[in-house]
């Protein structure tokens, strides 16, 4: 009876011992992948993202050389420049797509009809824009954000009747603290058309393209001196006062240690709206730098304010808003300083102040005008094609108020190094 006791008790030790076994093997192998999962993208991270000078904002993501889905969401590609040339062979006998923009045509600045695909000169020109259902069946339905919640959802069916194949597209250039509440509009926007580069069609407010043959920042001279008769610091235009990045504050604080000219009705000084191109000529000749500044830290929010008011103004842009890995995949290289740089802002202001008795140094910001250019993004041209793409994917975005406002899309006054994970990229 003892030995028999013993060797059950034998049996049962070893059969705990597989278990244990069996266990370690079951949580070690997920791990191990996933380990070499993460090594491998780090190597492949490497190759394309690099350290340009000795500033933080001189470093530029190039895309990889793997081919590129005109649909697929890709970290190193937003697909603009393929699906622009995308020419998909069409059957002219049929019915052109038609495409139905809400709220009428005035609202998107466009004409009728096919002329926006024959004005930008589009590979497809068999579209048409419609301002107007009148009872007619149409093959998409592009809607802005701002027009775009549950409740219009409704009356939106009614107008014209969805079929399985009507495409709904969501297109949005304000962030989403600008946005209504898209709770309950699951699966009912097929395309996103915004500036969020997980967009089935990225609209960014600008886009500069570097050169095929590009390799760093520092083979390229500037054309000229940028600084020459530049005889201001730094300015900045703001009319809303209430932004949830507390950017006025930090307006306040770099004030306190630098000049800084406060445009707007939340400044001091008046630039009137009729003289705006004075305000631009007198920013792009007397200042050394603009302050950047987006009313919302949101992921890659990047508006005119960065573009238009300062790169094509010969202005250093000092940016706030989106993640400073946003802004680097979409600037021109070393083109901007990251507010974020610095630990606070007298840091700032001690550097800004810097390049400014350097013009050399100052100049270094303007190496990339020989880098690249800017481009057309096509935008009409590329729904047209996508809709004639046979190969189309049917898709949805499932919770669309997650997608667009999901955690840590949006921060309010925190700083994005705050924030753990943030440099992570966004993909639905």
């Amino acid at each position: 009876m003892a030995f028999r006791c013993s060797k059950l008790k034998r049996q049962f030790i070893l059969l705990i011992g597989l278990f244990l076994v069996l266990a370690l093997i079951l949580q070690t192998v997920p791990s191990y992948y996933e380990a070499q999962k993460n090594i491998l993208m780090a190597l492949k991270l490497s190759q394309f993202e690099s350290r340009l000078l000795n500033n933080k904002s001189f470093a530029v993501v190039k895309r990889l050389k793997d081919p590129v889905s005109l649909w697929k969401v890709h970290p190193s590609d937003d697909r603009i420049l393929l699906q622009a040339k995308f020419n998909p062979k069409i059957d002219l006998s049929l019915s052109p797509k038609r495409i139905l923009l809400e709220q009428g045509l005035a609202g998107w600045n466009v004409n009728g009809g096919k002329q926006a695909f024959v004005d930008h000169d589009c590979p497809v020109k068999h579209c048409e824009l419609h301002g107007h259902p009148n009872g007619e069946v149409f093959d998409a339905r592009l809607i802005k954000e701002i027009e775009l919640s549950r409740f219009s959802f409704g009356s939106a069916q009614a107008e014209v009747p969805r079929d399985s194949n009507q495409v709904w597209i969501m297109f949005a250039l304000e962030s989403p603290e600008a946005s209504p509440s898209y709770e309950g509009l699951n699966d009912v926007i097929n395309w996103t058309a915004t500036y969020r580069y997980d967009s089935t069609l990225m609209t960014p407010y600008d886009k500069f393209q570097v050169y095929d043959n590009f390799t760093q920042i520092s083979n390229y001279k500037p054309d000229k001196n940028y600084a020459e008769g530049k005889t201001k610091l730094a300015a900045i235009f703001v009319s809303n006062c209430y932004a949830s990045n507390a950017r006025l504050e930090y307006v306040k604080e770099l004030q306190q240690y630098m000049d800084v000219d406060f445009y707007g009705s939340c400044g001091n000084l008046r630039c009137d709206k009729g003289e705006g191109n004075n305000c631009f000529e007198n920013l792009q000749k007397e200042y050394k730098f603009y302050l950047s500044f987006e009313n919302a830290n949101c992921r890659d929010y990047i508006t005119e304010k960065f573009f238009l008011n300062a790169l094509r103004h010969d202005v250093v842009p000092v940016v706030m808003g989106a993640h400073p890995d946003d802004y680097r995949r979409v600037a021109p290289p070393g083109s901007f300083i990251h507010v974020e740089e610095f630990p606070h802002a007298r840091a700032l202001a001690g550097h800004l102040k810097r390049l400014n008795k350097q013009d050399d140094d100052y100049n270094d910001y303007f190496r990339w005008r020989s880098t690249g250019q800017f481009v057309d993004t096509k935008f009409w041209c590329r729904i047209c094609s996508l809709l004639w793409d046979t190969d189309l994917p049917h898709q949805s975005v499932h919770d669309l108020n997650k997608w667009w406002r999901g955690d840590n899309i949006c921060i309010g006054k925190r700083r994005w190094d705050e924030i753990s994970n943030s440099s992570q990229l966004h993909v639905r």
